[in-house]
Formats: structure tokens, C-alpha cells, sequence
């Protein structure tokens, strides 16, 4: 499961990477992005790829109301064609969420000693990730998404079993093509276009206050807490 991550790249790498050709709305930078934030999202709208916010913690457009914001924050690749939360949004509308990091936190004795991973040479990177448009009675529209998890590999399966997909720049014109429909084709684009290659090391626990936003956040932990 990924509970928080980070955003701090500049525009121009972003564009670059991904093809943006449309922009609404403002770059914001965050160190600890945390459910139901806004994070920045890419979705394909006729044929273009367009930059937005979107809500982190999908909120199913059949839902009665928005008690659940926040609470989809993850969906496993699995399954994510099985579950009805999840289904309608996987076949047709599928989007990429931009990060730069990602935190996962290794169980300790009576503690959780969080790690950041990112790619060896930095650099922004496109999650995999589902959207939704919830609306509402007097047409109030709430836009939200989920990122798709698989297996944890290396270096990350040594602190956690899980890990958000990363997909590689070459794969994602095709992942967030709204005409491909097929699960088992989609399944297979995850697995063969997903990034492998990370790094990782140990940081403050100050991450796991929500209300901590800086760039020591992703500093490398010289020295671990001993074990009691």
C-alpha cells in the first residue's frame, strides 16, 4: 500500500516526459502528499494529454455521498477488474499520477520505520492510477483517483509486500488511451510496462505527520533506531 509520496519537478521535465499538451492548473509542489489531497493527474481528452488536479481516494460515481473520501486510495492490479468500485473506472478511465517519490514504512518490533524510494537518478515518474467523477444532488462534481498496486520487487519487498506501479514514459500514451477496454490486454500493458529499477533508504519518522511539508523529509536516515 502507498500512504504517501512526494511531488517537487518542474514543468518543463514534466511536459517533456509525458506528452502534456494541455495544462489546467497550477504546478504545486508537496514532500508529503497524503490521502485526500490533490495530487496532479494526467487524463487523455481527445487525444491530448491534459494536466489537472484530481482528489487522492476514489469515490465510485454510484456512491450516495462522499463519507468514503479518502478511503480508495489503493486499488489492487489484481483484482481491479473484478471490483466494483474499481472496474468501469479501469476499462475507461484510467490516468497517470505525477510523483517524484514514494514512502512505504518497514514493521520494527512495536514500530514502523519509514523508507523513500525513487528512481537511482530522480527525476519525475507517472503512477499508475484510475479517476472518477462523483456528482452530487444539486450537481456539485467531486474528482477523485486511486494508484494501482502490484507485488512489491526490489529494493522495495525488504520493507514492504506491496508497491505502487510505476509506469515507464514509453507506455503511457497507450495506458491512458480511453479506446483500449480489454482487462487482460490492460493487465499485461502493467506488467511489462511497469518501472523496476528504484532506490530506497531510511528517513524521519516527521513523515508521518501530515502537517510537515519540507524537503528534509526525504533526507536519508544516517542512523537507524536501535532494536529494544
Amino acid at each position: 500500500m502507498c500512504g504517501r509520496f512526494t511531488f517537487s519537478s518542474n514543468l518543463k521535465d514534466i511536459k517533456k516526459t509525458f506528452a502534456i499538451t494541455d495544462i489546467t492548473c497550477e504546478l504545486s509542489r508537496s514532500y508529503n502528499i497524503a490521502p485526500a489531497n490533490e495530487v496532479l493527474a494526467v487524463i487523455q481528452h481527445e487525444g491530448k494529454n491534459r494536466l489537472g488536479k484530481l482528489h487522492w481516494g476514489l469515490v465510485p460515481s454510484w456512491a450516495e455521498d462522499l463519507s468514503g473520501t479518502g478511503k480508495h486510495i489503493n486499488a489492487r492490479s489484481e483484482t481491479v477488474d473484478k471490483k466494483p468500485s474499481f472496474k468501469e473506472a479501469f476499462a475507461r478511465r484510467r490516468c497517470i499520477i505525477l510523483a517524484d517519490g514514494f514512502f512505504e514504512w518497514q514493521k520494527t518490533n512495536n514500530t514502523k520505520q519509514p523508507w523513500y524510494f525513487s528512481l537511482p537518478f530522480g527525476g519525475p515518474f507517472a503512477f499508475a492510477g484510475l479517476w472518477e467523477t462523483w456528482t452530487g444532488d444539486k450537481g456539485q462534481k467531486y474528482h477523485s483517483c486511486t494508484l494501482l498496486t502490484t507485488s512489491a520487487g526490489e529494493p522495495v519487498k525488504h520493507v514492504h509486500d506491496r508497491m505502487p506501479i510505476i509506469l515507464q514514459p514509453g507506455i503511457v500514451n497507450t495506458w491512458l488511451n480511453p479506446g483500449i477496454h480489454d482487462p487482460d490486454q490492460l493487465k499485461k500493458m502493467l506488467n511489462d510496462g511497469k518501472v523496476t529499477a528504484l532506490t530506497g533508504y531510511p528517513v524521519s519518522n516527521k513523515i508521518n505527520s501530515p502537517s510537515v511539508d519540507n524537503s528534509a523529509l526525504i533526507e536519508p536516515l544516517h542512523e537507524l533506531p536501535r532494536k529494544s
